[in-house]
């Protein structure tokens, strides 16, 4: 697929595209990457910008320790390096890797700059994007130091598979203990020992180290979430 047939199949990049000059088109490239693939690498010099139109992202901020803190996913379509061009720093903030296999179109840094001087439509609506992307990450900024463990991991299940189970009378929880652990900024050990107490609860039950739900362990996690909510409030 060449570029321009990429945009017209994708309602999602031609409105950035419908007033952008042409000679960018040649400035672009589709790049198809794998499942668990990083896309950028937190403090090391990241050149591009990346257009997701399909796929998945998990931003992961990697410290000194090793230790490892995921704390937001972002599903197509978005932006990646968005940050770095936009405050003038080369350094990558966080790590990007990708969930599962996603298509982008990048550009260099440079030439997605000269295409937003000249392209005020494509700016307004990339500045509206970057917006929209930090919102959630600073709405829920600090809930692990403020909210107990067990009520992060509720909300965190009640968000992500409350609206699937409306649709079907089950689910699994696709995330691994690690994973979780990395979402919602908590310890393995945390993670493992919350997991024990959601299922003597009778809030969820586990299968071969999966987390399995159905309708009535909703209502019961929903349940659970409401009263906290008003003993907060009493």
């Amino acid at each position: 697929m060449d570029i321009q047939t990429c945009i017209e199949q994708s309602p999602w990049l031609k409105q950035y595209c419908q007033a952008m000059p042409k000679r960018f088109l040649a400035k672009m490239e589709i790049c198809q990457i794998e499942e668990n693939k990083r896309l950028i690498t937190k403090g090391e010099n990241n050149p591009y910008v990346y257009l997701m139109y399909n796929g998945s992202l998990r931003i992961i901020n990697e410290f000194d320790n090793n230790r490892i803190f995921a704390y937001a996913a972002k599903e197509a379509p978005g932006f990646s390096g968005l940050l770095e061009l936009l405050s003038g720093q080369e350094k990558a903030t966080s790590t990007v890797m990708t969930i599962c296999p996603s298509s982008f179109i990048r550009m260099h840094k440079t030439a997605f700059a000269q295409w937003m001087e000249e392209d005020v439509h494509a700016f307004r609506l990339v500045v509206k994007a970057f917006a929209n992307q930090l919102y959630p990450a600073f709405f829920s900024m600090g809930s692990a130091h403020v909210y107990p463990k067990y009520i992060i991991l509720l909300q965190y299940l009640a968000k992500t598979y409350a609206p699937q189970l409306k649709k079907c009378s089950h689910v699994v929880v696709k995330d691994t203990r690690e994973e979780l652990a990395e979402e919602l900024g908590l310890s393995l050990r945390t993670i493992y020992r919350l997991c024990s107490q959601l299922v003597e609860d009778g809030m969820g039950v586990i299968v071969k180290k999966k987390i399995h739900l159905d309708q009535h362990h909703m209502h019961q996690i929903t349940t659970y979430l409401e009263n906290y909510s008003y003993e907060q409030l009493s």
